[in-house]
């Protein structure tokens, strides 16, 4: 009761296809499932980049459409305000897409499905892939410098789809397209004042947490020093490993964490009941409530982490497992003594 009195509110429910094959039908049913528990606030969903869906946008706009299945291909969530002189904005944001090496091939701009903004929806490849991660959250911070920016996801592996209620997300034309395809969704839907938060993690990752933390901090660990997610969320809660590196961990481990960042994704449940876990034929469901009769509650303290392979395949590591390939990724980092600050 404890635990449903902290996340109120709130609804977290990250779905994983176990063959890692994207499909319309994992999605339908992760926005189903929200349905049902009729959640209510403001949705996000997070979805890998919808590549069927890209190939038909960019063949109706006369582009070639295999530039969708370019590794690199890159896609942007843009929310304009409706109040805002969107055209010079426009103007300004091709210019810094420019500036950091990308070259637009698509664009599209119309009110978004709650009508809050207008949603421009851009699609780029990198002159050059070094440091694109790295590229991409820079261009998102010099983006939202725009006062009337808000930036959703600008990235290479992923999009997120946003929209004041998760009614009017279901409108998004994008969200009601059959290509619209996925092999792992993490969706949130949360009221204003709720303690279970959302916050974009880079430039298209999602991070929810139940408390008091810092989302600058294990970005600073990402970007600025080159941590892994799982590295980054070993050293913010797990004591030993941040006194190896000498750093003070970001404070007391949440009630909850979950987070998504390029191949990588992190659980954690500081309390019981926080989360759970469903595993059923076909998907493993991860949930701030349980998901069918078989859920299965999280440890407390006991992470959980999925990696996706170059090679395609899904890879979870829980409790030691987890800290084992934190140990040994750390321990081989070149700066693996070196202090961190913020």
């Amino acid at each position: 009761m404890a635990n449903e009195a902290n996340q109120r509110g709130a609804l977290l429910l990250a779905a994983v296809e176990k063959r890692n094959i994207p499909t319309n039908e994992h999605v339908q049913a992760v926005l189903q499932t929200l349905a049902q528990w009729g959640a209510k606030g403001n949705a996000a969903i997070q979805l890998d980049i919808p590549r069927k869906l890209w190939m038909e946008k960019l063949a109706n706009a006369g582009q070639n459409p295999e530039i969708a299945t370019n590794s690199y291909f890159t896609v942007g969530h843009i929310h304009i305000a409706p109040s805002a002189d969107a055209e010079r904005i426009r103007a300004h944001l091709r210019q810094l897409c420019k500036q950091f090496g990308f070259i637009l091939l698509f664009e599209t701009i119309r009110p978004s499905a709650d009508e809050s903004a207008l949603f421009w929806q851009i699609a780029m490849l990198p002159g050059d892939v070094f440091s694109l991660s790295d590229r991409l959250f820079r261009l998102t911070a010099a983006m939202e410098r725009e006062p009337h920016v808000r930036v959703a996801s600008l990235g290479h592996t992923h999009v997120v789809y946003q929209a004041d209620t998760l009614a009017d997300l279901l409108r998004e034309p994008d969200v009601s397209h059959p290509f619209l395809a996925s092999a792992a969704a993490f969706a949130y839907v949360g009221q204003a004042d709720a303690s279970l938060c959302h916050h974009r993690l880079g430039s298209a990752g999602m991070l929810v947490h139940c408390g008091e933390m810092s989302v600058g901090a294990v970005e600073a660990l990402i970007y600025d020093h080159g941590y892994s997610l799982l590295e980054a969320a070993g050293v913010a809660f797990w004591p030993d490993a941040a006194k190896q590196h000498s750093f003070q961990p970001l404070g007391q481990m949440p009630a909850c964490f979950v987070a998504s960042f390029e191949q990588e994704a992190v659980w954690v449940a500081g309390t019981a009941g926080a989360l759970w876990k469903t595993d059923d034929s076909s998907r493993v469901f991860i949930a701030s409530h349980p998901q069918g009769g078989h859920a299965e509650p999280l440890a407390p303290g006991q992470p959980l982490a999925l990696i996706h392979s170059t090679a395609g395949r899904n890879q979870w590591l829980n409790g030691d497992h987890f800290r084992q390939e934190m140990a040994i990724r750390l321990s081989n980092r070149r700066d693996a003594h070196a202090p961190i600050s913020f």
